[in-house]
């Protein structure tokens, strides 16, 4: 279906210009008519034609003139001149304006048939060859995003060769021969927000810089940032960390590594992954920051001590924050030497098994299965990962018997709470009975139980004097002494407070007499 606008200052050309197009064509749709050139252009802009037929000679504004202002807003539009034969002259530089065809008047009815034919074949195949492009473009789109992937993940683990570094240069128009690793991290369970901010961080980061972007991992996201002189790691950091700042209120960590020729960039994936998992409170941190330029081959004594005190208390969340460090040190002293790193791993371990606060039942398989997994990895990211995962096992072996351990105790301090409730007891008693501290055993027991000793031991204490209350042979004051109470006056009180009533308005709730006491 075709647009036209008929434009001529002459009424009876734009009927006898219509009749003939309405009699020949049924898929033409004449969608407007003007007598000078000023409402030409107004129409053109509003009815958005594909085909305009303008009269050289009109009022006002000439047709040459109205072409180019259409043209200005609207380049896609096909153009036929109509001119008498003294306008010839206004015709051909209509012509140099990219005009379809002119046609002298009178206008002869079977070469404006052929005119409208010749039309409907130049824009449908225009139309068939933008279609094309852009069902090119789409599979293209859907292309790039897997190739772009793949070149980060390739690039990573140092997979593939230098020579099909052309294809991609070609593929994604940019030189790769060196660059820099950006790590970003997400501080997030729900896999919806992490996709969404993976996706935002996408837009972001390539609004900012040429770069090529990884699929996202289980736990983050790595990027490719071409190196260019003019534009700094540091200026990349600030720039994403303003941009994501409008945007999101989703915590995150963005590691950014240093620059390396391209076959040593999954050293910058390894330093830009460290540098995410640093916990210095700040968004983004840079390898460069935490280098220790002057590392010698002496390890700090102090962090070994720190790592080991932390195993030996049971605090593996302060234990992966120190093995970070360590790690880094390694990562320094031992950039070149995997093996090294390895056996220092290995030393860190046996050490490590020395200080667990409890005797684990499959320390030593859990033990082979990490040295095993050390000598069979040759990448250092993965060193590192495999030792974090060896804390977490560890922990969480521990924590499960620290949990027995803790449901034992918790069983012993109830039966005693049981066997004693109508003694004057207290935390201390009951804590001494378990040989543990009072301190101690007041968190675990508000952490088990979901309250205090004392809350507890009072709502047993009027569990069991309800119980004492339906028999009526049982005065007020007794029942105090039998649950633990030596003042009646306050176990009253105490009653009211749980029950909304005294003892001696419960009995008579419940049709039951006795003493008036309360």
């Amino acid at each position: 279906m075709l647009n036209i606008l008929i434009a001529d200052d002459e009424y009876l050309v734009i009927d006898y210009l219509k009749m003939i197009i309405e009699k020949n064509f049924d898929d033409i749709n004449i969608i407007g008519t003007a007598s000078t050139g000023r409402e030409a252009i107004e129409k053109a802009i509003s009815l958005k034609p594909d085909v305009v037929f303008m009269d050289i000679h009109m009022p006002g504004i000439n047709g040459i003139e109205a072409i180019r202002q259409i043209k200005n807003t609207n380049n896609d539009v096909y153009f036929v001149i109509l001119t008498a034969f003294e306008y010839f002259d206004y015709a051909k530089e209509a012509l140099s304006l990219g005009v379809f065809e002119y046609l002298l008047k009178p206008v002869s009815k079977a070469k404006l048939v052929e005119t409208i034919n010749n039309l409907n074949s130049a824009i449908d195949k225009k139309r068939k060859s933008f279609l094309n492009e852009v069902e090119l473009k789409e599979r293209i789109d859907r292309i790039v995003p897997f190739l772009e992937g793949q070149f980060v993940s390739y690039k990573m683990y140092n997979i593939g060769t230098l020579n099909d570094v052309a294809f991609y240069e070609n593929v994604f128009n940019m030189n790769l021969k060196k660059g820099y690793a950006l790590c970003l991290m997400i501080n997030s369970s729900n896999p919806f927000e992490r996709q969404n901010f993976y996706d935002l961080f996408k837009i972001k980061l390539k609004s900012i810089t040429t770069c090529l972007i990884g699929n996202p991992l289980s736990d983050r996201v790595v990027a490719f940032i071409p190196y260019e002189e003019k534009t700094s790691q540091k200026d990349v950091g600030k720039r994403i960390e303003e941009k994501l700042k409008t945007v999101t209120n989703t915590k995150y960590k963005i590691g950014i590594g240093r620059v390396y020729e391209l076959e040593n960039f999954n050293k910058s994936s390894n330093e830009a992954y460290i540098a995410a998992t640093i916990n210095n409170g700040k968004n983004i941190v840079y390898f460069d920051e935490i280098y220790i330029k002057d590392a010698g081959d002496d390890f700090p004594l102090h962090l070994e001590t720190a790592f080991s005190n932390s195993i030996l208390t049971g605090n593996f969340e302060e234990a992966r924050k120190i093995f970070n460090e360590i790690f880094i040190k390694y990562s320094f002293i031992y950039s070149e030497d995997v093996d090294k790193i390895k056996t220092k791993l290995i030393e860190l371990a046996f050490n490590m098994d020395k200080m667990l606060p409890y005797k684990l039942e499959d320390r030593n398989n859990f033990k082979q299965m990490f040295i095993l997994s050390i000598i069979k990895t040759q990448n250092t990211l993965e060193l590192r990962n495999q030792f974090i995962q060896y804390i977490n096992e560890i922990s969480t072996e521990i924590q499960n018997q620290k949990k027995e351990h803790v449901d034992d105790i918790i069983a012993k301090v109830l039966e005693f709470i049981n066997k004693n409730y109508n003694q004057d007891i207290s935390l201390y008693d009951a804590a001494r009975s378990v040989n543990l501290s009072y301190h101690y055993l007041s968190k675990i027991f508000k952490d088990e139980i979901g309250k205090g000793f004392v809350d507890y031991l009072t709502e047993l204490r009027i569990e069991k004097s309800i119980q004492l209350l339906s028999n009526q042979k049982i005065s007020i004051k007794e029942i105090c002494q039998n649950i633990g109470y030596n003042d009646p006056n306050y176990y009253c009180k105490i009653f009211k407070k749980v029950t909304g009533m005294t003892p001696s308005e419960f009995r008579m709730s419940k049709g039951l007499r006795g003493d008036l006491i309360g």
